[in-house]
């Protein structure tokens, strides 16, 4: 069976997110993608997000995020998304009762693929689904240690652990097949998201590295992020994407009319709002996902609606797209909070850029 939508969580850090934006305060126009930046971008306190998608089974994903958190218990809410354990028949149940609570396309979205709450929600992606495969692969030959990771307490256990267990040509060759492009392209993403990969390099050994990166850097024990890829699910209900937490789920039942989910591509949503409408950009990783020209209309599109002064944050994979020269009097990349944010990075897959445009 095909997976309803491309990704269940999204790759970023809202810790470093927010402080790119400058949080608390403004109004955040936002990749919604799988829902957890936009609803934690609210709980960190923005006054307002707007979180628009080209792909509309993504916003109907971040929609039934939004009503788990409304209508379960936390720790409900957590375990029927999937960060953690619990029973398919149980997950069924708790859909059932939340159904009532989704706008009519959602709720008849999720009818139609109610088969994808058994494993958790977050699960049912075509990325999470490639993931568990890899995981399954991987268990065989390091489940042990992947356990032992998770658990150390230190950077520097974590550091000498992965010297001695995964830093092998095994595992190497493993990232190698895993992530070649023909096969990666083909099962756990859109060849679209892999268009800006420079074929001189092998992107299995390109994810390897960001890989070292995940495991090495940030407190393994405090990373909801990498417990996910590696194990499959969060120690506990205190690891969580901040929407999940207890402050971050208080904020968001209180302030939850002010989310906004819009279908539609950022571009055309920029088009159809007055300037000043947003002082706050968060562009996942898009800029992967966008051939060159209309990432430059994208960044002239913001610096032509945005209110002054803003702030920016995007992600890449591949390659950093430059600020067009038409705009680059206007957007500035900040290159000091650049390198103060990827030092407590939680997720250093994807490079973080902040931007600023003053007032």
């Amino acid at each position: 069976m095909s997976a309803p939508y491309g990704f269940g969580v999204s790759q970023e850090d809202e810790r470093t997110e927010a402080v790119a934006l400058g949080l608390p305060g403004g109004r955040v126009l936002s990749i919604a993608g799988a829902g957890d930046m936009a609803l934690s971008l609210l709980a960190l306190g923005a006054d307002e997000v707007v979180a628009v998608d080209v792909a509309i089974p993504q916003l109907y994903l971040a929609e039934l995020k939004l009503a788990a958190v409304l209508g379960l218990d936390r720790e409900d809410a957590i375990r029927f998304l999937g960060f953690m354990p619990a029973e398919p028949d149980q997950r069924q149940r708790w859909l059932a009762t939340l159904l009532g609570q989704l706008p009519v396309p959602a709720r008849d979205f999720w009818r139609a693929h109610d088969s994808a709450v058994q494993g958790g929600p977050i699960w049912a992606g075509r990325y999470e689904r490639y993931l568990a495969g890899l995981r399954t692969m991987l268990w065989p030959i390091a489940g042990r240690h992947l356990q032992e990771l998770c658990e150390c307490r230190t950077l520097g256990q974590q550091q000498a652990l992965f010297s001695r267990h995964f830093d092998r040509p095994l595992l190497r060759a493993v990232f190698r097949l895993a992530f070649a492009p023909r096969l990666y392209g083909d099962r756990g993403v859109d060849p679209r998201g892999l268009q800006h990969h420079d074929p001189r390099r092998p992107l299995g050994l390109q994810f390897f590295d960001r890989f070292r990166a995940m495991c090495v850097a940030s407190p393994a024990r405090e990373n909801p992020l990498l417990q996910l890829h590696l194990r499959g699910r969060v120690p506990g209900p205190d690891f969580v994407p901040e929407y999940l937490t207890e402050r971050g789920t208080e904020r968001l039942r209180r302030r939850a009319p002010a989310i906004t989910f819009v279908h539609a591509s950022i571009e055309d949503l920029l088009d159809s709002v007055a300037p000043g409408r947003f002082d706050r950009f968060h562009l996942s990783n898009i800029t992967d996902w966008l051939p060159a020209a209309e990432c430059d209309r994208l960044f002239e599109r913001i610096a032509e609606k945005a209110a002054r002064p803003a702030r920016l944050v995007w992600r890449y994979l591949h390659a950093r797209p430059p600020i067009p020269q038409s705009c680059s009097r206007v957007i500035h990349v900040d290159e000091g909070m650049a390198c103060s944010l990827a030092l407590r990075d939680r997720f250093p897959f994807y490079g973080i850029v902040p931007a600023e445009i003053p007032a």
